[in-house]
Formats: C-alpha cells, structure tokens, sequence
C-alpha cells in the first residue's frame, strides 16, 4: 500500500504516532467546521450535547466551552482518538462536564430523549451507512431536540487524494438528506459554507416535538 493508501486508511481510523500526527495536521483544516457547526446550533449554557465522531477532541472542548452549565458526551471508535481527545478535555472531564465513551455512531449507548442537541463533523464520508447513524442521533435527542451533520462538499473533498482510496464513501448530498429526513427528522435545511477549508455542508433537523 502506498502513501497515500496509508494515509487514506488512518483517516478512516486513527491509530497509534501516524493517528496522532494525522490529527494534529487535520484539525487546524476542520476546526473552523466545528465553529460554524457550533454556530448554527445555537449552543446554550445549559445543553446537554453530543458529539459523534470525536475526533482529537477539538470540538468537545469548543463544545465543553460553550455548556458551562450542561454536559457535553462523545462517541468515538478509536482508541488512539480518545485518548487524544481525553488529554485535551482532561480539565472538563474531571469536573464532571465531559464524558467520552468508546462506542459507534450506529449502536449508541445512551438512553432514548438523554440530549438537547447532537452533532457529528467530518464522519460522513467514511461511514458505509449514514442511514443507521442518523437514527441513532434521533433516537438519542429529547422531543424537539436538534441535530447537526457537517461534511466537506463532496466535489471539493473528491480531489483531496486520501478520499480516493478505497474505504471512503463519498455519498451525494442529495443521499444524505433523505437518509437524514428517512430517519425521522422534521423542519430540515441544509447550510453551505464555502469559507472553510473543502466548503461544508451542516444538514440540521428537529426531532418532532410531539410523537
């Protein structure tokens, strides 16, 4: 496997020094997705947050920073990335504000209706089928709660060569949003940001608030 296949697969799931060097070199290109994440959300003091996808754990500390009243939780699959991520939020996570836990996005250990608001950035193309994802994320928030799903444009992120190896799965925009509105969410929009590094989309929608 060359380079770019090696590169391509940490990606996909960090591992070991390579994992971490990757981080370091991706965050400052994602951060700024995080912050317009954050930002369309609306955070508040006192929401209860999750994060899927975590990642270093950039964007749990933005989000910790922002909810000086509430709890912010992440889900991640990678070791290399929790434990990154649990060095950065070490200060939160000893103060009861921060919790990460070693799970996937499709099989989310969290009770039905546990959080406000929940968001995933920069995951959706290396996930086979978002579908389960998005289900999850509904099933977690509480009636009316909001859901955010940042991903770089797809047309921009097709000619970063990493995304050409196999294990990407660069899902068309219009795919995402019936598997977004498939899993049950109402009042839907999808923003666009041409600003930040590859652009992004953030597809936002509400649990109902009624059942």
């Amino acid at each position: 496997m060359g380079l770019i296949g090696v590169i391509g697969k940490q990606l996909q799931h960090p591992r070991g020094l390579l994992g971490k060097a990757l981080f370091a070199w991706m965050t400052p290109k994602t951060i700024e997705h995080a912050r317009w994440t954050a930002d369309l959300m609306e955070v508040q003091p006192d929401d209860d947050l999750l994060e899927v996808g975590f990642g270093n754990g950039a964007n749990i500390e933005l989000l910790a920073e922002r909810t000086s009243k509430g709890h912010v939780r992440g889900a991640e699959i990678s070791k290399t990335a929790i434990e990154m991520a649990s060095r950065r939020n070490a200060r939160a996570i000893s103060e009861g504000r921060v919790t990460l836990h070693a799970a996937a996005g499709g099989s989310l250990p969290f009770d039905d209706g546990a959080f406000d608001k929940a968001c995933t950035v920069a995951t959706m193309y290396v996930i086979g089928n978002p579908g389960t994802v998005f289900k999850e994320m509904h099933r977690v928030l509480k009636l009316g709660g909001l859901a955010a799903v940042t991903f770089p444009v797809r047309e921009n992120f097709m000619r970063f060569k990493p995304a050409q190896t196999d294990g990407f799965h660069l899902h068309e925009l219009a795919d995402l949003e019936a598997a977004f509105r498939d899993a049950g969410f109402v009042e839907t929009r999808t923003e666009r940001n041409d600003a930040v590094r590859f652009g992004a989309h953030c597809m936002l929608g509400r649990k109902a608030a009624s059942e």
